[in-house]
């Protein structure tokens, strides 16, 4: 008797091969696939690394991933955070499979007609075989041929491991947790979807294939995600720097009588301007009460003369987030009482960044920032660790407890608030921490109090 792993691999991998044979493809580069920022992160070589990790850690069976299906509303593609992580590619439509015993990966792309593949660009299915290898996948195939391929790989008798992320997918500034509350407004609204994003996927693969056996790879793909690969890093480093001086023009550029959304246009060319592809969230410029609102995206309002603008924007770049907050007076000068309170802010802030090394824990960082505020009685303001991790999305996986690791990238963001008084202090930086000293992303915009005030309106045009 054969050997039944091999003959499944088999069965499943001659279908693959004498369906490429049918793939007719013209040259092009993939539209939507960005090459340089596949290049930096590590080119084909290092998302192979990834997939190939991926599955030593699932052991059996196979691994599905997704990408988005629709293109955004007025924004440029962004693809799946969790495939673009183990492909570099963006192509809406696509399909990963993976055989985990193997390693081999087919790639299952919608196949575009003439027209289509004019107006749109070529996907990765409409490139020569050639240009499918530079990227890193040689097999790629129809979309049409993906169930085939499943049925050949789970329809047998007997339980078969499929893979997938039943976790809930993030997005760039959002979490994974942030789209499951997403979900349930769906659920609860009463015409809302009933089975929301990807949550129809798993019940159809279920219903099509009831033998195979549905694990969650979510903890596998959090626990790669949450440190950072030399490549990421550096993707990173570069988007701090790009963020914070856009952060520095609008700061620059403010006085009074300007409109929060003029703030928001100086850090928006820079970040255009200097390369990223995108924003990691809607800008937060809050002016007085505005400011209040911990996630204001208006930006609607003219400034007034000494309001305290809470400014809390950054770039997508690469795929890679960023995330930076700066409060300062719109007049250029803090107040004696707003003063006050920033500098206890910052005092604590510091505090926090100075315990961001391997051997100390969140808690102890948190500890540190958390006596600050109490020596200063606002203790029952303190919320725990002022921060989130930060990468594919602003709000990364697995989140700001335990040991502190090398390669994690976290931010820190003590707040501060008197509502009742339209004041709301928040400093925020990325932090990426590493064996020795944690390294501050953003640190090429200003947060001293004297540096902030020399800063604002040193740019505005005087009459």
């Amino acid at each position: 008797m054969r050997n039944t792993a091999f003959a499944r691999r088999r069965t499943l991998f001659s279908f693959v091969a004498s369906l490429l044979l049918m793939v007719i493809a013209t040259p092009a580069m993939a539209q939507y696939t960005d090459i340089t920022a596949l290049n930096d992160l590590g080119g084909p070589a290092e998302f192979a690394r990834r997939r190939q990790e991926l599955a030593k850690q699932a052991k059996t069976g196979y691994i599905l991933l997704f990408a988005k299906l629709l293109l955004p509303q007025a924004d440029h593609y962004r693809e799946d955070n969790d495939f673009y992580y183990f492909t570099g590619i963006a192509d809406p439509g696509a399909v990963l499979l993976m055989d985990v015993a193997s390693n081999r990966t087919v790639l299952f792309e919608p196949q575009q007609g003439e027209r289509e593949s004019r107006v749109y660009g070529k996907n990765l299915l409409s490139l020569t075989p050639a240009e499918r290898t530079k990227l890193g996948f040689p097999a790629v195939l129809p979309l049409t041929a993906l169930q085939g391929a499943l049925g050949g790989a789970l329809g047998r008798t007997g339980e078969q491991d499929l893979w997938l992320r039943l976790g809930f997918a993030d997005k760039p500034d959002g979490a994974r947790q942030e789209t499951a509350r997403d979900y349930v407004t769906e659920y609860a609204h009463p015409f809302g979807n009933p089975l929301p994003g990807d949550r129809g996927v798993f019940k159809r693969l279920a219903e099509m294939f009831p033998a195979a056996h549905q694990r969650d790879m979510t903890p596998f793909i959090d626990a790669m995600r949450y440190i950072k690969t030399p490549q990421e890093s550096a993707v990173l480093r570069r988007n701090g720097k790009l963020s914070a001086d856009g952060i520095r023009r609008g700061m620059a550029r403010a006085y009074p009588g300007i409109y929060e959304y003029q703030i928001e246009a100086e850090a928006s060319y820079v970040f255009r301007n200097s390369g990223a592809q995108g924003i990691a969230y809607p800008a937060i410029v809050g002016a007085a009460a505005n400011g209040t609102t911990w996630h204001y995206f208006s930006d609607r309002d003219q400034t007034k003369p000494n309001d305290l603008i809470v400014f809390d924007y950054a770039a997508d770049l690469n795929h890679m987030t960023m995330d930076i907050t700066r409060t300062f007076n719109v007049s250029g000068k803090f107040t004696a009482e707003q003063a006050k309170w920033y500098a206890v802010d910052l005092e604590s802030q510091k505090a926090v960044i100075a315990m961001l090394k391997p051997g100390n824990t969140y808690q102890q960082a948190a500890d540190a920032g958390k006596a600050v505020f109490e020596k200063a009685g606002v203790g029952e303001q303190w919320r725990g660790f002022p921060g989130h991790t930060v990468g594919l999305a602003t709000h990364d996986v697995v989140g700001t407890s335990g040991p502190i690791r090398a390669g994690q990238v976290v931010t820190v963001e003590p707040i501060i608030e008197f509502p009742e008084k339209n004041m709301h202090f928040r400093i925020e930086d990325t932090i990426l921490i590493t064996d020795g000293e944690p390294e501050i992303l953003s640190a090429a915009v200003p947060k001293e109090m004297g540096e902030v005030e020399k800063l604002v309106g040193s740019e505005v045009k005087k009459p």
